[in-house]
């Protein structure tokens, strides 16, 4: 992220006006809120109206404009007991009838307006609209080339950001962007904690016994590699960013996706930050990870690219 003077943040925070579940709400403030004692916040809501949404006869031409000021008259009455002080609502128009074209509208709007991050909800209706807010968030992550914030409206409330859990899979790729997420923990002041899972894969039944030996036989050096890779990336941070550098190595047999969240659980006000993708060879891998993590964590999920 840019380091900005005065610890300023810039967040475009997607609002959905129509959503009815209060948790939505809640979590959205519960957020802005831990981050505002950690950062100067800029809020700018901002609202996709989406081409089926759209009353056509007054969304062009002279009444486009009468048609925007109404939402965000609408847009202005919901927030307004928001315990914030926002800059000026904005509704968009979305232009195109598939949902790439709700996700680039926000993001272009997140680059006009400088944002450093974008604060959005996994869900919020119910039946097919819940769908697509679902299916919203899972585009924006892997388009957004802005760092995005995915809360689930089950999370419990933060009153601050402690701790930044961020799983690596020791590849190049993965040290780069560990490198941005270091100067988020570095802006907020919060304790990063690398997490790395011991996962093999074994090629066939036939290989089966013949590949668990070769793995018992090198895993103990194997599992002292990785975390001394850990120990020394973390070094690195906590001489280039001041911030304070933990790590783990999870030798159990279980599902990436379920060990980070099981660890998000044991630590103090934790953010999952994850990576959008990691290289063409582990994009899809890590890019199903990522997805489960967004969907299933009870604490907020950073997505960098």
């Amino acid at each position: 992220m840019k380091q900005k003077s005065g610890n300023g943040l810039r967040v475009l925070w997607a609002v959905d006006i129509l959503a009815t579940d209060k948790k939505v709400r809640s979590a959205s403030e519960s957020m802005l809120k831990a981050l505002s004692k950690q950062a100067k916040l800029k809020i700018n809501p901002a609202y996709i109206v989406r081409f089926s949404e759209q009353a056509q006869p007054l969304a062009r031409g002279e009444g486009k404009k009468v048609f925007l000021e109404n939402v965000q008259s609408v847009m202005k009455k919901g927030l307004s007991r928001t315990p914030f002080d926002l800059e000026e609502p904005k509704a968009i128009l979305q232009k195109g009838v598939y949902l790439r074209s709700d996700v680039d509208a926000l993001v272009s709007e997140a680059k006009r307006i400088k944002a450093d991050l974008i604060l959005v909800n996994t869900h919020a209706r119910k039946g097919f609209s819940r769908f697509w807010m679902g299916s919203f968030a899972e585009t924006l992550m892997h388009h957004s080339p802005l760092p995005v914030l995915f809360l689930n409206p089950s999370m419990k409330p933060l009153t601050q950001i402690k701790t930044i859990l961020f799983p690596v899979n020791l590849s190049p790729d993965s040290q780069k962007v560990l490198r941005r997420v270091g100067k988020w923990a570095a802006h907020l002041g919060a304790q990063l904690v690398l997490y790395n899972n011991v996962e093999y894969f074994v090629t066939s039944p036939e290989l089966a016994l013949t590949e668990m030996a070769v793995f018992t036989e090198n895993l103990e050096k194997d599992v002292k590699d990785r975390k001394k890779t850990l120990e020394k990336w973390g070094a690195q941070l906590k001489r280039d960013l001041g911030i304070k550098v933990s790590s783990q190595v999870d030798e159990s047999d279980a599902r990436v996706s379920d060990g980070i969240i099981k660890l998000s659980k044991k630590l103090p006000s934790c953010v999952i930050a994850m990576a959008s993708q990691t290289g063409p060879v582990l994009s899809v891998l890590v890019g199903s990870t990522t997805r489960r993590v967004v969907r299933e964590a009870t604490v907020p999920v950073l997505v960098v690219r």
